[in-house]
């Protein structure tokens, strides 16, 4: 692919260019080493190849066989500083993914194919069924085979041009020349490869066949390495002998403090500049028609929403440790609360305790379920981020697949903790129904925190952000529940705030459930308000009272029914309240579902608006602000 970029300048905020009048022309089979001391605008340079978020307004242009960025995007790769994919993958599985969504028209067979020689090219051949791993944490493949599995990402599509950013950091030279051989073996095969590289071995720089120097954002020199050395030299430039040509390259991009030197340096840095000039005049020869390439079609949506399940699917398996430890919460929490409320008695003094026993079981798998997610999430962000810019697959159909998965784990842990806390609190057995319907609350409580800690998690880059946001999400869900004070004595705004909060209908539902009872025929009021508390045993009522209650109630016990009970505690006034308690339940319900739809959908939301920020700049799909002015060959 023949890459031009043409008087390009970036400007951002103060009037600061952090790109000035930049053009250089890379050709088809070229290998060209982007160098500069930092800030030198490497990095912005790379992002606007590939269209990666820009701030700031931009002039000039880059064409690529003659086309815009949007037509051949498909035909780039981009493989970035960090090492991002699945660590608890293979690199074959992690290049096998990749060509199920780059390579969809090729059968399974074509596929391997396609993986097996880009395992070979890059010599992946012994870790290829090796668990990435994390460095320090779960052992697996070393850091040079790491960073070439990650190139190994971009070259499954066989692009046009490959872009590399900083492709030997933390590797030590004999690991970075290894990989820069295989990275010229790509550039040999006609594809267009444009690296920026912070002081390389000399060995590794010779790898290479050109050269772009920037300096302060502006064009230093762009030709070829072969004969640089003399060139630099017959300037007037020190070019001590032994000394590595990419250490000469960045001393001569190094000016002096002031007086003379300062004046004879910028003296040979304009030289230095002509010679580029006259070099790209006489070495690259631009033709707008290019060679023409085939346009990559990528997945379609239902395609990609198939293989990110299988993908999902493999990772939860292979990523044991938060599986098993969320179990083991859910069990312990379970036992702990039942341990501490152990079969609660059937009196009055038992109602409130009834309903504090009920909210911690839900509360708690709320609490679990947003942390495990926060905690879990920011980890697959960044290879989110990598591949949807890659336009690997819709933003859409990767939340989808998340989602799924994530829905029939958050679903089975409730079971746990009804299975252990159910018979050793005492709750309401009188039917199935009563277990089913708590189960059912508590799976649509827990699937409503892993929404949320999937609203944070996808809008911060690290665990530690979304971790020191979650405590400001979950008080609230505490304190405007209705447990501590009643919910409609709370003032405003915080009583029109608790509509909005899961822990209200989670508590109204799970009470109404426990004090949901038949009617008993044998249970006369008249009788057994005033009958002896020591015949409680043989009472025939849902409740009955203790001497000490009863003689606090003037002698007369006011609850004896669950109808009683639910006037005790003031659920009966509370909206979504139906006539009878099923009707309530379900009223609860479905206001818990819609907040889950909330919830999800404002996670998709959260996803897009970081997609976007990373893409273009900006969260919102509509600039509001004043457009830049960019070259109608430019798209970045």
């Amino acid at each position: 692919m023949n890459v031009s970029v043409d008087s390009l300048t970036i400007t951002v905020a103060g009037g600061r260019k952090l790109l000035s009048e930049v053009s250089c022309l890379v050709q088809p089979g070229d290998m060209v080493a982007l160098m500069g001391p930092s800030g030198a605008g490497k990095t912005t340079l790379l992002n606007s190849m590939v269209g990666r978020s820009i701030m700031g307004s931009v002039s000039g242009g880059i064409s690529y066989n003659g086309k815009s960025l949007g037509t051949v995007r498909s035909n780039i790769g981009y493989v970035t500083q960090d090492d991002i994919m699945y660590e608890t993958l293979t690199p074959r599985e992690n290049l096998t993914f990749a060509a199920s969504f780059i390579l969809p028209k090729l059968t399974k067979a074509q596929q391997k194919e396609v993986v097996d020689d880009v395992i070979a090219k890059l010599n992946l051949a012994k870790c290829a069924d090796t668990v990435v791993g994390s460095p320090g944490l779960v052992r697996g493949i070393s850091g040079g085979e790491r960073k070439r599995t990650n190139v190994g990402l971009s070259l499954i599509g066989k692009p046009a041009l490959l872009l590399l950013d900083e492709p030997t950091s933390g590797l030590d030279s004999k690991m970075s020349d290894s990989l820069m051989k295989d990275v010229k073996t790509v550039a040999e095969q006609g594809c267009t490869v444009v690296a920026t590289i912070h002081q390389p071995s000399e060995l590794v720089f010779s790898r290479f066949d050109k050269v772009l120097l920037l300096a302060s954002g502006q064009t230093a020199y762009y030709g070829p390495i072969k004969g640089l050395r003399d060139s630099l030299s017959n300037l007037g430039f020190q070019c001590p002998l032994g000394t590595p040509l990419p250490e000469l390259l960045l001393d001569v991009l190094e000016k002096p403090a002031e007086g003379n030197d300062k004046e004879e340096h910028e003296k040979k840095l304009q030289n230095l500049k002509v010679l580029t000039d006259s070099s790209v005049k006489d070495d690259t020869v631009f033709s707008p028609a290019g060679s023409e390439m085939p346009t990559a079609r990528r997945a379609g949506f239902c395609k990609q929403l198939a293989v990110l399940f299988q993908r999902e699917a493999v990772n939860v398996k292979r990523n044991k440790t938060l599986t098993v430890v969320r179990a083991v919460q859910s069990i312990a929490a379970a036992l702990l609360i039942g341990l501490i409320f152990v079969q609660l008695e059937r009196n009055m003094s038992s109602i409130q305790v009834r309903l504090f026993a009920s909210f911690l079981l839900v509360f708690a798998q709320f609490l679990f379920a947003i942390l495990g997610v926060a905690n879990a999430f920011p980890a697959e962000r960044a290879v989110f981020l990598r591949e949807t810019q890659d336009k690997l697959y819709h933003p859409a159909a990767f939340y989808l697949a998340k989602v799924a998965i994530d829905t029939v784990l958050q679903s089975l842990f409730p079971i746990l903790v009804v299975a252990v806390s159910y018979p050793l609190i005492g709750l309401n057995a009188e039917s199935a129904d009563r277990v089913l319907w708590f189960y059912f609350i508590m799976a649509i409580v827990s699937n409503c925190g892993a929404g949320v800690g999937f609203m944070v998690s996808a809008a911060v880059p690290s665990v530690t952000i979304a971790l020191s946001i979650v405590p400001g999400l979950v008080m609230p869900q505490l304190l405007l529940a209705g447990i501590f004070i009643k919910v409609e004595d709370l003032v405003q705004p915080f009583n029109a705030l608790s509509y909005l909060m899961v822990a209200r209908y989670a508590v109204q539902a799970t009470v109404t459930n426990e004090f949901a009872c038949s009617a008993k025929q044998d249970c006369d009021a008249q009788v057994w308000r005033v009958a002896d508390p020591n015949q409680c045993s043989a009472s025939p009522c849902d409740f009955c009272c203790t001497a000490h209650e009863k003689l606090a109630s003037g002698g007369i016990c006011p609850t004896l029914t669950c109808d009683d009970a639910l006037r005790f505690l003031a659920m009966d006034e509370i909206w979504p309240r139906g006539d009878t308690p099923d009707e309530t339940i379900f009223y609860n319900v479905v206001a818990l579902l819609i907040l889950l739809l909330i919830f999800r959908l404002q996670g998709l939301n959260v996803l897009m608006m970081s997609y976007r920020k990373a893409t273009t700049g900006r969260c919102l799909p509509c600039r509001f602000s004043r457009p830049s002015a960019v070259n109608s060959e430019v798209s970045v």
